[in-house]
């Protein structure tokens, strides 16, 4: 799996995935989201990686389609 986000140069996905913190307006952690070649793993706040919540790359896709 490439990952292209704008503006960032394109990333192989290895066997850690990619990591991606994301903070609100003031730097406060919201959480991290880890994109591997086959799941999506979303860890809020200070929750650490290994209770992190997953999905195979096809249901969080089809989560998002659902709710647009």
């Amino acid at each position: 799996m490439r990952v292209t986000i704008e503006g960032v140069p394109e990333v192989d996905v290895g066997n850690s995935g990619v990591l991606i913190r994301i903070r609100d307006e003031e730097g406060k952690n919201l959480g991290r989201l880890w994109f591997g070649q086959a799941t999506v793993r979303w860890a809020p706040g200070s929750t650490r990686e290994r209770n992190a919540r997953r999905l195979s790359v096809q249901d969080f896709v089809d989560y998002l389609n659902a709710r647009s």
